[in-house]
């Protein structure tokens, strides 16, 4: 997959998160999916907080000439928004971008055949989920670095399409098994298909699907 091109002006910096280790790690998952996802021929795919719009942009250049996929991305810093709508065309790709918290505005059921979520996912103070610059936003993952990615948790399988995949990246804190063991309670299977040592974190990337009928849910390190 082709790395897209990513401007931040200084001011930008300030409140839009910087492509960094983790986003280029989900860009390396879905790299290594790149197969899987071309034989999909995704309808719609979705990114969760998608900052500089690095990884949402990577995705529909992969795609764009398999199929005619929409893309979509959200965020609730407005800035971020702007960003990601100005990364996707100065690759030459078309990526819709709506600004909102998470999934609050998202109604439709069945829907999205791939979602992304990097979210804030560093173990924090709640004073620090509570401060109002939006670049904490973009790391503050309060008690267990999972205050925030748990929000949509139970959303994912009512969004995802039955054969849709769902990617997210976490850190060891998070605790990765506690992850794949609260989706499989959704009927969700999951398991890690990427990790990296960076910088004292250890990242993870996760990739979860609706669990079939009479199969049972896998996962695991």
């Amino acid at each position: 997959m082709e790395t897209p091109v990513v401007k931040l002006s200084d001011e930008e910096l300030k409140t839009v998160y910087e492509p960094s280790e983790d986003s280029y790690l989900l860009i390396d998952a879905l790299e290594a999916d790149l197969e899987i996802l071309r034989r999909m021929k995704p309808a719609i795919c979705l990114e969760i907080g998608s900052g500089s719009g690095i990884v949402i942009t990577a995705l529909a250049m992969a795609l764009r000439r398999h199929c005619s996929a929409h893309f979509l991305a959200i965020d609730i810093n407005p800035d971020a928004c702007r960003v990601t709508r100005r990364t996707s065309l100065l690759n030459c790709v078309d990526v819709d971008v709506a600004h909102m918290n998470l999934l609050d505005c998202i109604r439709i059921r069945c829907t999205f055949d791939i979602v992304l979520f990097n979210p804030p996912y560093v173990v924090t103070g709640y004073e620090e989920m509570l401060d109002d610059r939006l670049l904490f936003k973009t790391w503050a993952g309060g008690k267990s670095g999972r205050q925030v990615m748990e929000q949509v948790f139970a959303k994912i399988p009512e969004i995802l399409s039955d054969a849709g995949l769902f990617y997210l990246v976490v850190i060891k804190e998070n605790d990765p098994e506690y992850i794949l063991s609260a989706f499989e309670k959704l009927n969700m299977s999951g398991k890690i298909v990427c990790e990296r040592k960076v910088r004292g974190e250890h990242l993870y990337v996760l990739r979860f699907r609706k669990t079939k009928i009479n199969e049972k849910p896998t996962s695991g390190m």
